[in-house]
Formats: structure tokens, C-alpha cells, sequence
């Protein structure tokens, strides 16, 4: 079992006299080296205590390091792009007017002291600015552009850099995205009611059939928009042959109710009036359903499943499987306690006026780097949906007492699917392994190397392909061939 845990920034500061030094932040419990990627601020320019100075970049992410002190920035020692060991300096902070002694200050070992910029005359980074691209044959890439290339299939050769140089961004890698136009997979679309709530979904039909298809489900996740990664699994199942319903939760996207209302046993009725439709559609054999969520979609799969027989089977992708041990996860232990006291606060409150304060999705659960890029390609692409939602700290009470994994036993004897991602740094891993030692046979459980929570959702990456026949060999086996 691979456990991913997020672990929060440091930062290293060296001081003597007055001078401050600027270092390589050590981001994570494995980082050994960093590249210094964008600076923020030139020499001689004043800066303020926690105001960002540059950008610092590993495989994963791009960091925004901050000054530890407010002053003067009197020297950068390493030039953008060079690749630097956690605490190897890289500027230097001081007093107006201080002079700064080199020599002493820093260690004699550093290799970042040996041709430092330095206000005021041009610098060297100023220089390579105006330096025209690297030769030819040779790609200069930030790690993080990198990253979403090889996410999106994409080869970088393709892609024009803006960056000092000719590098690559990941905003160049972004904007090449766009612009490819890929045409978005659409059902047709549909609207049935749950609980007196009209729902907006669309329904992928195989081509061509001319019998009864079996019928799927799916659960989108937490933002309660149909379009998040769903469209592109429900094209893939109608290929297959199974006729896949997606849909908008109540309050979200375009589905009515109320808005900012996210709890999930309201969530879970509303699947169930999807699978109702679904049972009663003419083109599908109502004897052959299932229900697929991905993320907290994935918790709510294994929900239906538990209550609804049904579904036939169950699929549940990277899913939440308890919502304590989930949102714990993504904080520090102070910021846990004040989350933990903000929800009392609002529980009284709610007593006394009937009202439970909103906060933006993202407050109740942080997303990781990897889910900005993706809610941002979706937020270009469909300009019109709210990919952060504002949400009650009802809803977030709700989610913590949220633990699907208590009755994912009920399950048995029908099949339970599990698959993650071992990269996944959102949703951990542990959240399907505790599910799987939970649940009743059949179940299988598919832990999946290079998988994040959303880099693979791209019909030309080599793990998207690989989730779609797992999920499409586990329908057959239980919805086609076992009849019983």
C-alpha cells in the first residue's frame, strides 16, 4: 500500500547582522533539490516581510517563496534555471543603506555565491531575458510544464515557450491545451425529478443498438458539476456498449434547489432517481445496472450500492470513504482545530438564526496543485459553470460525519471495484485500501502507479485507457456474462 501525504512548506532562513539570506526551501519530506524558476523581484528593489520574491519549482509543483524579512533585495545568487540542493542561498535581504559583506555572510562552500546580480548596474538575469532560445534539439521546460505535458500526451516540441529564454510554462502548456479544441463528448440531453428537484443530466447512448443496453450511473464529485472528468467516461462506456446517465446534484450546475446545499444523503437520493430513470428508459435493460462515482462521486456509488439492490455492481474511483479521516488529511494539526472550531461556531449560530454561514469550496476542502490546473482548464472551456462553488459549513458538518466505508459490507454479494491512483495526493490512497478490507467478496481492488486524482482524465493518456478497460472488463464480467 503507497500512502501520499502532502507535507507543508518550510522555509529556511540564515540571519547575521542585519542581512538576511534568501535559501531553497525544502516543500516536501523527499525534496533534495529545487530550480529556481521565476524572480519576482529585481535587485534593489524593496521588499516586505511574506511578499512573494521568486518562484521555486520541483517535479510536482511551482512554489512562491516568500521573504522572511522586509528590507532591501541587495543581491540574487543564482540565476534562473540552475538547479540548487534544500538551503543552498539564493538572495540576499537587508537595511537601506547596510553593507552587506558577502564573504561572511554566506558559507564558503555555497555555489550560489559565485557570480551573484547585484543592485545596481544590469544583471545577468536581466541578461538572459533578452537571450534568444536555446539552440535547436534542446527543450527548456519548467518542471511544472513537464508535468502537464506528459498528463496531456502532449509532446513539447509542439509547444512555444514565453518564459526568460524560450522556456516552457505550464501556462504555455495550458494555452496550448486550449487551443487544441478538442470537441467535448455531449449526451442527450435529459431531466428527471428527485425529491420534487428538477435535474439536468445527459445520456450517452451506445450507436446503433437495436436491444436493451445495460445501464450505468455516474457520480460526479464534490463541485456537483456533470462536466468535471464525466463526459469523457460516459463516451468511453456508451463505446463500449453501456449506456451511461450523467447529472448535475441538486443546487449545482443546472439542476434546481438550493445553492451551497452539499449533503450527501441528498446526493445520494438523487442517484437513485437516476438509477430510477435509467430502469425505466425503453433502451435499457433495467436488469442490468450499475453506478460509477469518481472522488467523492466514488463514496457515493458505494452508498447507493449499499442501500439499492438494484445496482448490480459498483465502481468507485478514487473515492472519499470517510469524510473525517479525508478532511483531517488536508490540514496541519492548527489548522484542523480552527476548522473543527469554525463548524461549532456555525452549529450554534445555525440554532439561533436558521442560517449556516458559506465559505467557497475550496476553504472546506484545499485543493492540491494538481486540481488548480484541472478546475482551470474547466473554468476556460466552460466559462459559464462555477468550478468553486460556494458551500454551508452545514454541508461541511455533514461531510465529516460522512463514512461510506461503514456500509460498504452490505454490498456483498453484488461486486465492489476500487481503483486509485498511487500518486493521488488529493484523495489517498489509504481511503480505497480501508474500503477494500471493508468490504464482502467480490471486490478487487487496482492501485494504479502514475495516477494522480485528475492528470489521467484525457482519452490519449496511456491511464485513462488503462481505467476504462478495468472498469469496462469488471461491467462485462458482472452485468454481461453473470446473469444470476
Amino acid at each position: 500500500m503507497l500512502v501520499m501525504n502532502s507535507p507543508g512548506e518550510q522555509q529556511i532562513e540564515w540571519t547575521v547582522s542585519m542581512a538576511t539570506v534568501l535559501v531553497i526551501p525544502k516543500l516536501g519530506l523527499t525534496m533534495t533539490e529545487g530550480r529556481v524558476g521565476r524572480w519576482l523581484k529585481r535587485p534593489g528593489e524593496p521588499v516586505q516581510v511574506g511578499e512573494p520574491v521568486l518562484e521555486v519549482e520541483t517535479e510536482k509543483l511551482t512554489v512562491e517563496v516568500e521573504a522572511p524579512a522586509s528590507g532591501i533585495l541587495t543581491h540574487i545568487l543564482a540565476e534562473e534555471g540552475v538547479v540548487l540542493p534544500v538551503t543552498t542561498p539564493v538572495a540576499v535581504i537587508a537595511e537601506p543603506g547596510e553593507a552587506v559583506d558577502l564573504a561572511s555572510l554566506l558559507p564558503a562552500t555555497s555555489a550560489a555565491v559565485a557570480t551573484p546580480m547585484m543592485a545596481p548596474g544590469p544583471t545577468t538575469q536581466e541578461q538572459a531575458h533578452a537571450q534568444s532560445p536555446t539552440p535547436t534539439g534542446e527543450i527548456r521546460a519548467t518542471p511544472a510544464a513537464r508535468k502537464l505535458a506528459r498528463d496531456h500526451g502532449i509532446d513539447l516540441a509542439r509547444v512555444r515557450g514565453t518564459g526568460p529564454g524560450g522556456r516552457i510554462t505550464a501556462e504555455d502548456v495550458e494555452r496550448y491545451v486550449a487551443s487544441q479544441g478538442t470537441p467535448w463528448p455531449r449526451g442527450e440531453p435529459v431531466r428527471f425529478w428527485s425529491d420534487e428537484l428538477a435535474l439536468a443530466g445527459e445520456l450517452f447512448l451506445p450507436r446503433g443498438a437495436d436491444t436493451a443496453v445495460p445501464g450505468i450511473v455516474l457520480c460526479t464529485g464534490i463541485q456537483g458539476i456533470k462536466e468535471l472528468g464525466m463526459p469523457l467516461l460516459a463516451q468511453a462506456l456508451a463505446d463500449a456498449g453501456y449506456a451511461a446517465l450523467l447529472f448535475d446534484y441538486r443546487g449545482f450546475g443546472a439542476s434546481d434547489g438550493k445553492p451551497g446545499r452539499l449533503l450527501p444523503q441528498e446526493r445520494i437520493r438523487d442517484a437513485r432517481a437516476a438509477l430510477t430513470f435509467l430502469e425505466t428508459h425503453p433502451m435499457i435493460d433495467r436488469t442490468r445496472l450499475a453506478v460509477l462515482g469518481l472522488s467523492l462521486g466514488g463514496a457515493h456509488a458505494l452508498s447507493v450500492a449499499a442501500t439499492d439492490e438494484r445496482a448490480r455492481a459498483s465502481i468507485a474511483i478514487a473515492p472519499v470513504t470517510n469524510g473525517r479521516r479525508w478532511l483531517r488529511s488536508l490540514r496541519a494539526e492548527w489548522q484542523w482545530r480552527i476548522f473543527l472550531e469554525e463548524l461549532v461556531t456555525d452549529r450554534r449560530e445555525r440554532v439561533r438564526s436558521g442560517v449556516s454561514r458559506r465559505v467557497p469550496l475550496s476553504t472546506v476542502m484545499p485543493p492540491d496543485p494538481e486540481t488548480n490546473v484541472t478546475l482551470g482548464e474547466l473554468g476556460k472551456r466552460f466559462p459559464e459553470l462555477v468550478v468553486d462553488p460556494e458551500i454551508t459549513l452545514e454541508s461541511a458538518e455533514a461531510l465529516l460525519e460522512y463514512a461510506p466505508e461503514r456500509e460498504i459490507a452490505w454490498i456483498a454479494p453484488r461486486p465492489v471495484l476500487l481503483i486509485h491512483g498511487a500518486q493521488d495526493v488529493l484523495v489517498a490512497p489509504d481511503e480505497s485500501c480501508e474500503a477494500y478490507a471493508r468490504a464482502g467478496d467480490p471486490k478487487r481492488l487496482i492501485l494504479v502507479e502514475g495516477m494522480g486524482h485528475f492528470n489521467w482524465l484525457n482519452p490519449q493518456h496511456a491511464i485513462f485507457r488503462r481505467v476504462i478497460d478495468e472498469v469496462t472488463a469488471w461491467l462485462r464480467q458482472w452485468l454481461v456474462e453473470d446473469r444470476s
